[in-house]
């Protein structure tokens, strides 16, 4: 069973006092990847919307995606939770980056069609570190809940 952390607490292990993300594409991956391990129920490697968007999205033109996740998760593992780790990449993502990503990462998230308590707060995380309006996040997480469980 996968380890879950809370979202909001930080592995005491971590050293995440010293991360700060500065490329664009690599904190666009940290941030898909914090949403890729708020689902308690799947594990990682079944989330195609995750490996799709890291292989084809223009951000991401020009990296290898293989290296691309393997940085996103040693970032991951050296923030500690999926809050840290936002907040280690959140000063690299451009204003007009923010909404698209933010869309990608409902996706990421709700690829089973289902909503976890975790999965939840990510979303209410996100939607506030991105300024995200409420009525715009609403319709998005009710288009792609509905989309995934198909």
């Amino acid at each position: 069973m996968k380890n879950i952390m809370d979202f909001f607490h930080s592995d005491p292990a971590a050293d995440h006092t010293s991360l700060l993300i500065t490329d664009e594409a690599e904190a666009c991956a940290a941030v898909l990847i914090a949403c890729l391990r708020a689902n308690e129920l799947d594990t990682d490697e079944d989330n195609a919307a995750f490996y799709t968007t890291i292989k084809s999205r223009n951000i991401f033109i020009g990296y290898d995606a293989k290296e691309l996740v393997a940085t996103a998760a040693q970032f991951f593992e050296q923030a500690g939770s999926p809050a840290a780790l936002i907040d280690a990449a959140i000063g690299a993502i451009r204003e007009q980056t923010r909404l698209p990503l933010f869309y990608h990462c409902l996706d990421v998230m709700l690829a089973d069609g289902i909503v976890t308590p975790r999965e939840n707060g990510v979303f209410q995380y996100l939607k506030g570190k991105f300024k995200v309006e409420d009525e715009l996040a609403w319709k998005a997480l009710e288009v792609l809940v509905m989309k995934n469980k198909l």
